[in-house]
């Protein structure tokens, strides 16, 4: 894809770059009037932050950080009704999409206590339909982790939430297809749930970079907004429902926290780009743990990149420099 970039002649040369390897030593080399924009984990960006070529030299920094993103179901959607099976394929695609590698992912699914048996029981079936294994085999619909390492931090991922919920679908022992758990960074989906939204401290703290999810009863809306914000800042959450009202209304309770606010409801079932897709024109970051940053939307993700001088000067000076 650079390559492709490159040959286009659409960047000056030098524009872009690709660096693969280690990372050590690259925020030395910045200076004052330099930019850093970052994608990954809370913890690593808090390292950039710190780092004096920003905390010294006042290096710009733009931080797109993992996030806690949920799926909030409205009340009164009853089981196997539209909007509640678009919630179920939509937590199915974002956990296996990628297995589940993706920072817009649905990590926190959020329904009314009264659908939560229903909920899970549709989530678990269709997660047992999913085929891991060697994605070169056509039969196969997910493929593996980036690495062993990552495989062995999903894994304690998992063992961190073990003790605040339960396993409502597990396909780590499923068999691989065309694939040596050996040598494969594969690991099944895994569906956890913790009846005590509000006990289960780790869930809303604990992000497992794969294909994991946690369902979560909530007693009524003004809860289920409260545990959408526990997240502590997403880039996204994505609503179902098919009142317009209650979903417009809910739309403007959960957007404090999140950067971007996905409205999924029968009306848009077939167009709508997916919780996990960030169009051009969106805006794509968050608040809190998100990082703080924001990309795309448009123009707008240039002015990052800009830097901007107000120039005082007589009405001669401003005419020579076409102001």
């Amino acid at each position: 894809m650079v390559k492709d970039v490159v040959d286009a002649g659409v960047l000056p040369a030098g524009a872009l770059s690709v660096v693969c390897g280690s990372s050590a030593g690259l925020m030395d080399a910045l200076q004052p009037f330099d930019v850093v924009s970052f994608t990954g984990s809370a913890e690593t960006a808090a390292v950039i932050r710190s780092h004096p070529a920003v905390a010294q030299r006042s290096v710009r920094v733009n931080i797109e950080a993992d996030s806690l993103n949920s799926a909030l179901l409205l009340p009164g959607v009853a089981p196997g009704s539209e909007a509640f099976n678009l919630l179920v394929r939509e937590v199915v695609r974002e956990m296996t999409v990628k297995s589940g590698q993706k920072c817009t992912a649905i990590r926190r699914i959020l329904v009314p206590a009264e659908v939560y048996d229903a909920a899970a029981e549709a989530i678990g079936a269709k997660l047992a339909g999913i085929s891991v294994g060697n994605p070169r085999n056509e039969s196969v619909r997910m493929g593996s982790l980036v690495s062993r390492s990552q495989l062995n931090a999903v894994r304690e991922g998992l063992d961190a939430l073990a003790a605040q919920t339960t396993v409502l679908h597990d396909s780590r022992n499923k068999p691989l297809i065309d694939a040596d758990p050996a040598v494969a960074a594969c690991i099944g989906p895994v569906l956890l749930g913790a009846r005590d939204a509000d006990a289960a401290q780790r869930v809303h703290d604990v992000e497992v970079f794969g294909p994991v999810a946690t369902l979560l009863p909530y007693r009524d809306l003004a809860h289920g907004f409260a545990l959408a914000h526990r997240g502590q800042g997403s880039l996204v959450t994505s609503l179902y429902g098919s009142d317009d009202a209650a979903l417009a209304q809910a739309a403007l309770a959960v957007a404090p926290s999140h950067g971007r606010v996905h409205v999924i409801s029968p009306e848009v079932a077939q167009a709508h780009t997916g919780h996990g897709n960030v169009m051009p024109m969106s805006m794509h970051g968050g608040s809190g743990r998100a990082g703080g940053g924001a990309e795309l939307g448009g123009l707008r993700a240039l002015d990052f990149y800009h830097r901007r001088s107000a120039v005082q000067a007589s009405p001669g000076v401003l005419a020579a420099l076409g102001l």
